[in-house]
């Protein structure tokens, strides 16, 4: 809604330049949502990471050529 207000004030190059994205309540903002993007970023990667483990794991057990 920032951004939006900002284009109509002031025109889409001023929303997307740094003296917008500089501005205090936004750097604020950003902190504020460190945290959650943190969770949100580990528990998708602890998915993909385990998937990936056992992947290899199993092609691992199931080569061809393994149990001679």
């Amino acid at each position: 809604m920032l951004h939006l207000w900002d284009v109509l004030e002031h025109g889409y190059w001023h929303a997307r330049s740094p003296a917008f994205s500089n501005q205090g309540r936004l750097v604020t903002l950003a902190w504020l949502r460190l945290p959650a993007d943190a969770i949100f970023i580990g528990l998708g990667v602890v998915p993909a990471v385990m998937a990936a483990a056992l992947t290899y794991r199993a092609m691992q057990q199931h080569r061809p050529g393994a149990g001679t």
